[in-house]
């Protein structure tokens, strides 16, 4: 119990015996009535650590009734338990406010505003604030991850101004280490990596977060967690679609920080003085702060465990984007009162997570690499790559009464990386197609990795093993109608060799060339573009990687700008995006015409290399 709880306890005895002068009380009495009051607000504060607040009240009314009927026993005054009811009253009405979570209030810079729905040029300075996810305010949680973010603050701001990030991650984690020290709390841990969601929730013992719900369905996508017991976990919500709500589905986290442990947690908000907060008690019982703002995206809604503090943000108000010759316009959905009052109902805010540990992660066992489970068979069926990017095809058979044919299946969870984890599948997701088999239970996934473009490096090289593993199958994943369709856990190895491999490359420049990129977006959407030398462009099976000078910018996309995608054109005529670097699907390379860049700049595919 930490030091606020204790003051509060005290408080609550003093409280107590406040209440009895004002009736007149004196001697010994007040001493047991204070005991009393005491009493009952630290079983309240024991309800409320086990993430019921009703619990704790009914504890408490219980603790005050025995008081009562041993007054009555001994004859004493009736008013002892009036106040004792009376501080009863005042646990029954605990407030979590915003005040609690936040550690700072500032501003920021923004270049844009919205007028009317369409985003116009406004440089302008707004009012933002802070908010702790480690813990209320008065913990040493929450002093610690102040001065962290005071810190964090200070050093990226003298980082900028210098564009010297060296040392930067060093500097941050020391401070990290310092403050837990400083604070007498534990450090924030070691991250533990395990190979599947469904791991991870069942070393903590926690499964998918959840209770059931007719109204909302929550699925966990995936999360980390560190050997300290914090962890947070990507939740996505999906609502009826009968029902008229605006937002049908959303997406959002959840985090888990203890109080006895080091967090680096916060969130920082745009204040526009239109917030609004709210005290939530959920079917469960568990007491909630609901923040919610009509012009901001997220809303907040968290619980304070006593032992942790439980925070979930989500897109209560999603941004829906368009563009127009330039002009970005936006549209603001809005989630009722009633859809958050149902994800707090939903959401398991009583959960008792095991601290996981090493041993947990080396404990899991692997699944063989084909497997059927739940009546569906997954089999990697094959692999290619040109070093870059590598394209999977993993196929599904489904009981034969199963027709998956029109369906739009997914995986629930993926992971694709080295088996040490130091690697790993940058990008990539699987979308389904069909296996041509004629089959209605079959069906394939199909999904394109890439993990770098670094120079001089080709992460698929010869040799090299990579790990696949996916949990569960989905249909309409991304969609309001999505459910799953079977859990399971799928692991396979894929050894790159010569059977899968075409390193074979072309370059398109013979000599040094003028080409524009995107630099990053302005508020309302649009690019900002600025011209590089280009020293080398090399057109590869299934990916193309563009050498350039951009000085110190640390991002610079020559392949998509001004609402256009570069492309490889084919000599049939035919075109093949180029998404992240990755080609849309493998081409032959002796059927390539040109590749035409953003602003109809053309690359001619030289002959055979």
């Amino acid at each position: 119990m930490e030091t606020r709880e204790i003051l509060q306890i005290i408080m609550a005895g003093l409280g107590s015996i406040g209440f009895a002068l004002i009736f007149q009380l004196r001697g010994t009495k007040l001493i047991t009535i204070g005991l009393g009051g005491a009493l009952a607000w630290f079983i309240f504060l024991i309800g409320r650590m086990r993430g019921n607040a009703m619990i704790g009240l009914f504890l408490a009314v219980t603790v005050a009734a025995m008081v009562y009927a041993l007054y009555q026993l001994f004859g004493d005054d009736l008013f002892a338990f009036i106040s004792v009811l009376l501080l009863v009253g005042c646990a029954a009405v605990y407030v979590l406010k915003m005040e609690h979570v936040k550690i700072s209030s500032g501003t920021d810079q923004r270049d844009y505003s919205l007028v009317d729905g369409v985003y116009v040029k406004d440089p302008h300075t707004v009012d933002t604030t802070t908010l702790s996810m480690a813990g209320l305010k008065g913990s040493n949680a929450y002093k610690a991850c102040a001065d962290f973010y005071a810190y964090e603050t200070e050093l990226r701001a003298s980082t900028s101004a210098s564009g010297d990030w060296t040392g930067y991650d060093d500097a941050i984690n020391a401070k990290a280490q310092e403050l837990a020290e400083q604070y007498g709390l534990k450090p924030e841990g070691q991250p533990l990596t395990f190979r599947t969601t469904r791991n991870l929730c069942n070393a903590l013992g926690v499964e998918r977060f959840v209770r059931n719900s007719q109204d909302v369905s929550i699925d966990v996508d995936q999360g980390f967690c560190r050997d300290s017991g914090n962890f947070f976990v990507l939740l996505r919500f999906a609502f009826p679609e009968d029902q008229g709500y605006e937002v049908t589905y959303t997406s959002g986290a959840l985090y888990w920080n203890r109080q006895d442990t080091f967090s680096r947690d916060y969130v920082t908000l745009e204040d526009r003085g239109d917030w609004v907060e709210r005290n939530y008690t959920t079917s469960a019982g568990n007491t909630v702060l609901i923040l919610t703002s009509p012009s901001q995206e997220r809303g907040y809604i968290i619980c304070d465990r006593g032992d942790a503090l439980m925070t979930v943000w989500l897109d209560a108000n999603p941004e829906l984007l368009s563009e127009d010759a330039g002009v970005v316009s936006a549209e603001y959905q809005h989630m009722t009162e009633k859809q958050l009052n149902m994800v707090a109902d939903a959401l398991d805010f009583a959960i008792q997570p095991n601290v996981p540990t090493q041993a947990d992660v080396d404990a899991q066992a692997a699944p063989p690499q084909e497997a059927t489970q739940n009546g569906y068979t997954l089999k990697l069926k094959s692999v290619e790559t040109d070093g870059y990017v590598a394209r999977v095809v993993v196929g599904i058979t489904a009981p034969e009464d199963v027709d998956i044919e029109s369906l739009n299946i997914s995986d629930g969870g993926m992971f694709f990386g080295t088996p040490d984890r130091e690697s790993m599948g940058g990008s990539g997701a699987f979308n389904d197609v069909t296996d041509g088999d004629g089959l209605a239970n079959t069906k394939d996934l199909v999904a394109e990795f890439t993990e770098s473009f670094r120079d001089g490096l080709r992460p698929f090289e010869l040799g090299a093993t990579w790990d696949l593993d996916i949990t569960d199958l989905y249909v309409d994943q991304w969609r309001s109608t999505s459910r799953v369709l079977t859990e399971g856990d799928w692991h396979f190895s894929i050894t790159i060799d010569e059977s899968c491999t075409n390193y074979r490359e072309i370059e398109l420049l013979s000599e040094p060339i003028t080409l524009k990129a995107s630099t990053g977006w302005g508020e309302d959407g649009t690019d900002r573009l600025e011209a590089f030398p280009v020293t080398s462009v090399k057109l590869r099976s299934q990916s193309i990687s563009l050498t350039a000078d951009t000085g110190e910018k640390t991002y610079a996309d020559f392949f998509c700008f001004n609402s256009t995608i570069a492309c490889v054109v084919m000599k049939d005529g035919s075109r093949v995006d180029i998404l992240n670097q990755c080609l849309e699907k493998p081409i032959d390379l002796d059927q390539a015409d040109y590749v035409l860049l953003p602003g109809d700049t053309k690359l001619p595919v030289p002959a055979a290399q």
